[in-house]
């Protein structure tokens, strides 16, 4: 504990010899001896759409048909939305949301538990993600990095039809989202590029029209996603 007292009296001391010349050169530059810290208030705004790659494990079963059907699930689309408000030169406060979207459909199947044949099936999912997010920010005159992490509430939904009957689930767990977009500055206001992201999350059940349906194991509801996108800036 002493070993850490001292090497804490040490840093500081340490830090307050470097700052000290730095600030007395600032102030004497002036003319003044307080210099104010620099504040930034900027806003940027992003709005792309691209592709999105499910997660987790791939239910199998004894039916060929039906496993393709559940890979075709694995692939999908996304919408993805940033804002953000720069407090600092490096740093800010956003928020993100993004919409995952895959579908599948099949026919000349028996579903597990049913005794007839399935001659139309559709289903859809979606995961929708929405949450505040710490951002930050390295740029260039040509190109700007941001990266940015958060959490939030995410909603799985599902809907699926069969012989034209429609069923509705969806289930709403927490999500971790992050993020690291490049883009190219186009002018002093707009910029186009791409982002990396990923949304991570599970639930181990799902509501069926008023029926929550429990699942021997978790299901990942997690999507790895890459998009183009258009951004606005004020700097």
């Amino acid at each position: 504990m002493k070993q850490f007292y001292f090497i804490a009296v040490a840093a500081v001391a340490f830090c307050a010899s470097v700052i000290s010349p730095v600030t007395a050169q600032q102030a004497s530059s002036y003319g003044t001896e307080d210099q104010p810290f620099s504040s930034y208030k900027d806003f940027r705004v992003a709005v792309g759409g691209g592709y999105a790659y499910r997660l987790g494990k791939i239910e199998e079963t004894s039916d060929p048909e039906i496993d393709d059907m559940n890979k075709k699930l694995r692939n999908g689309f996304v919408i993805d939305v940033d804002a953000q408000y720069f407090f600092r030169e490096s740093w800010g406060v956003g928020l993100n949301a993004n919409l995952c979207t895959a579908s599948t459909s099949g026919s000349g199947f028996t579903l597990p538990g049913l005794n007839q044949t399935i001659n139309s099936y559709e289903e859809t999912q979606r995961c929708l993600y929405v949450g505040p997010a710490f951002a930050a920010r390295s740029e260039s005159d040509k190109f700007l990095l941001v990266t940015s992490i958060g959490i939030g509430p995410l909603v799985f939904l599902d809907d699926i039809t069969i012989e034209g009957v429609e069923v509705n689930g969806n289930k709403t767990t927490v999500g971790i989202n992050a993020g690291v977009s490049g883009e190219y500055k186009m002018n002093n206001r707009m910029g186009l590029g791409l982002k990396f992201s990923y949304t991570m999350g599970t639930i181990n059940s799902i509501n069926f029209e008023g029926q929550n349906i429990s699942s021997d194991e978790k299901i990942n509801v997690s999507n790895l996603m890459i998009t183009a996108f258009l951004s606005f800036r004020s700097w």
